[in-house]
């Protein structure tokens, strides 16, 4: 099954084209990382992609979509795409969570140990997800939550952690930067299997909150 996949959770966005023949672990065939105007020359990027694995497309059978946590813009602009591309083409979707695609990258760079994944989460916080990183795999050992950027600065020392992410060094100057992974969010979202377009939802940690106005008073003249 040739796969589109993306993740525009954090900069530089990440694109990647990858084949599964279901029963083997999916091939990323080529990927490449998006920087700039978050509107701009993203399907070009995706027909550029084709290109260089000799597909067009009407190749594309599924679509792999990461779900963040991260900038929200960035992922309801993925997932919208992910929706279009559906309506226009009747294709599969997949998702995945970002964070863990990160992590199974950092997998793949021979990282072992124990891992945080940090993201900007705004208002002074982070998303963050610890994960243990062993020889014949990793697994996510934390869960992911929101916690308040000193809260993991005092906590920085404490269970040996190797901190990662996009923007890491902003908070903890030996981070390692680890950005998003298109690859393995394909990867994922195909292990996972296809989820009705409709469904897909950002992975969004706060609850939604707005102010609903009350009726407007007066008289025009």
């Amino acid at each position: 099954m040739k796969t589109l996949a993306w993740d525009f959770s954090a900069e530089p966005r990440s694109m990647a084209l990858l084949e599964w023949r279901g029963d083997a672990e999916p091939v990323v065939c080529v990927e490449i990382a998006l920087v700039g105007d978050r509107a701009a020359a993203v399907l070009e990027t995706a027909d550029r992609l084709l290109r260089e694995a000799g597909w067009d497309r009407g190749d594309i059978e599924a679509l792999a979509v990461g779900l963040g946590p991260g900038s929200y813009t960035g992922i309801r602009a993925g997932l919208a795409m992910a929706q279009g591309w559906h309506l226009a083409r009747g294709v599969s979707v997949y998702g995945a969570n970002s964070m863990d695609a990160m992590a199974g990258c950092a997998w793949d760079r021979g990282w072992r140990g124990k891992l945080r994944v940090v993201v900007d989460g705004q208002r002074r916080e982070l998303y963050v997800a610890g994960y243990d990183l062993g020889p014949g795999g990793w697994e996510k050992v934390e869960p992911l939550r929101l916690e308040s950027v000193e809260s993991l600065q005092r906590d920085v020392d404490r269970g040996h952690w190797l901190w990662a992410g996009p923007e890491v060094s902003r908070w903890f100057p030996e981070g390692r930067v680890l950005e998003p992974s298109a690859g393995w969010v394909g990867r994922l979202a195909l292990r996972a299997g296809p989820v009705p377009p409709e469904q897909l939802e950002p992975v969004y940690l706060r609850p939604v909150q707005f102010v609903k106005t009350g009726p407007v008073c007066g008289t025009l003249s």
